[in-house]
């Protein structure tokens, strides 16, 4: 592709089908080498840098500091990273669309559905045939169109399958009415449901199996061109190290044919920071994630930046959301949670707790609850919050991820409401 051909930029997407399909559209150009996509926050170049010219499709990130960046894929990453998927899952499939195709993750389901497409000899990409609506999903919005398209996955004989945030997977599994049973039926009849963009609790990859779903959970990012992680597996071709390991978890080093070419800047310029290359290891994507790799199995425990170092000890904030997701004293009484380091004049930092009361919880007595159980949990005293703080929600990047600086910002405002109040 020429440096200076021009764009493909939909309009804004806003969550109609009529978007949907302007957007695929997009996607199957790119698919078949007739164009390349901008996604970008920033307006595209009059020209791509040195290096840079055989970029194809151009998505945001923003990972959990909030800070946006232009990541470069050329084609070559996407088809490999569509084909691993593939034999991962068992072959070429229909694909439903149940995430914005504004970041990569939603973008690739109908990359893939095009690759297949062009795997198996067909005319035209396995999407199905009325696109759905995304501004809103609950257990009626998801029945009304995964009915039609396993029908039609079912009439061209190949799989049908698709991908949610774990948000989405909760709210079909927890909804008690006809629809919600009638919704996780026909989700147990997909050959495979990827979750990703954000961590997916024990007890909801429980309640999915229980209920006969096929999950998959994935890990990557816009700079892997997606997942490039099933169930703790690499895919086909994907190498993963450690850096600075430290008790056996280190920073997560991604080498893999799915790599983008790297960052595409606001003025123009081009940034590959991310990325490294040596003649033994190859070429690698430095993860702001820090992991454990046991016996080849990927564990990821949170991002190298999220680390809250309060009294001079370090602490994950992640270790502490888990051991309230696991306390039993909690079971049932919150929806959501995330934990944050606010300032402090003694400790440096403290932890704090932002929660999201489950319906029917009594919210004054939450805080108080969640604090007292986790000095009775497991974790060690320096790890227990100082404080837990109610929110009607958690602020959220993208796709389904928590922003923590967000996060972390509310839970400074609301105390300095309380000690200025």
């Amino acid at each position: 592709m020429s440096g200076t051909r021009a764009w493909l930029t939909p309009r804004p997407f806003d969550g109609t089908p009529a978007s949907l399909v302007e957007h695929a559209d997009a996607v199957a150009a790119v698919m078949r080498g007739d164009g390349r996509l901008w996604l970008g926050p920033f307006p595209p170049p009059a020209e791509l840098p040195a290096g840079y010219e055989r970029t194809a499709l151009v998505v945001p990130t923003s990972g959990s500091t909030g800070r946006a960046k232009a990541v470069a894929l050329e084609l070559s990453a996407l088809v490999a990273s569509q084909d691993a998927t593939a034999r991962t899952l068992g072959g070429h499939g229909l694909w439903l669309p149940l995430l914005p195709p504004t970041h990569i993750a939603g973008v690739q389901v109908i990359a893939r559905a095009c690759r297949a497409a062009q795997a198996l000899g067909l005319n035209r990409p396995l999407l199905p045939e009325a696109f759905p609506a995304l501004g809103h999903f609950d257990a009626d919005a998801f029945a009304a169109v995964a009915a039609p398209a396993l029908q039609q996955a079912d009439a061209a004989g190949v799989p049908a399958f698709t991908s949610l945030v774990p948000t989405q997977l909760g709210r079909l599994l927890t909804d008690e009415t006809p629809a919600g049973g009638r919704a996780r039926g026909l989700l147990a009849q997909f050959a495979a449901v990827l979750v990703g963009g954000a961590a997916t609790t024990p007890a909801t990859l429980e309640a999915s199996r229980a209920a006969g779903v096929a999950v998959r959970t994935t890990y990557g990012s816009s700079e892997t061109a997606g997942g490039c992680v099933y169930d703790g597996v690499p895919l086909d071709g994907v190498r993963l190290a450690l850096a600075d390991a430290d008790g056996g978890a280190g920073r997560l080093l991604i080498a893999s044919p799915t790599l983008a070419r790297g960052y595409l800047c606001a003025d123009g310029s081009a940034d590959g920071s991310a990325f490294t290359a040596d003649e033994q290891a190859g070429r690698r994507f430095v993860t702001s994630d820090l992991a454990r790799l046991d016996g080849g199995q990927l564990s990821i425990l949170g991002r190298a930046d999220d680390v809250v170092i309060t009294g001079g000890r370090k602490v994950l904030p992640q270790d502490v959301e888990a051991a309230i997701d696991a306390s039993p004293g909690l079971a049932g009484l919150v929806a959501d949670r995330v934990v944050v380091g606010v300032p402090d004049a003694e400790w440096g930092e403290r932890l704090v707790a932002l929660v999201v009361p489950a319906p029917g919880t009594d919210a004054n007595q939450l805080p108080g609850l969640v604090t007292a159980a986790l000095r009775a949990g497991v974790l060690p005293r320096h790890a227990v919050p100082k404080q837990a703080l109610l929110v009607d929600a958690l602020p959220l990047l993208g796709i389904g991820k928590v922003d923590r600086r967000a996060a972390r910002a509310s839970a400074i405002a609301q105390l300095r409401i309380e000690c200025t109040g």
